[in-house]
């Protein structure tokens, strides 16, 4: 579990770009949306029902994740002030998020089907 917790914290320190983005600050902000939707979609994890359907979800979220690498991989680098100013700028985004998407992940380690497409999601961050 702590490796998934690992996995989604840096990768909302990633930054990644979504479809016509033309900046990583515009980037940070599709990520972190998708991952604000991929906690949504495990809130409404309550049983093993739920968590089977849930693992679509969670996979095709992944699919957006991947896409937004291949966009990211075509924006020129940022410079390292650039960077720090995004970082600064999305500190709070990144707490509201942790203490959004922790009481989720037990239902990470409930589920291993869930836990698996969770894994396979999050490895798209770039």
């Amino acid at each position: 579990m702590w490796r998934v917790l690992i996995l989604t914290f840096l990768g909302m320190q990633c930054f990644a770009c979504s479809g016509g983005i033309s900046s990583y600050e515009e980037g940070v902000e599709a990520q972190s949306e998708i991952m604000q939707e991929m906690i949504g979609i495990l809130e409404d994890v309550s049983d093993e029902a739920s968590a089977e359907a849930a693992v679509g979800d969670i996979e095709a979220l992944g699919k957006r994740l991947a896409e937004l690498a291949v966009q990211f991989s075509q924006l020129p680098q940022p410079t390292t002030v650039e960077m720090q100013a995004l970082v600064r700028k999305q500190r709070a985004n990144q707490q509201e998020f942790q203490n959004k998407a922790f009481p989720q992940m037990t239902k990470l380690a409930q589920y291993e089907s869930l836990s698996d497409a969770w894994t396979r999601a999050v490895t798209n961050l770039q």
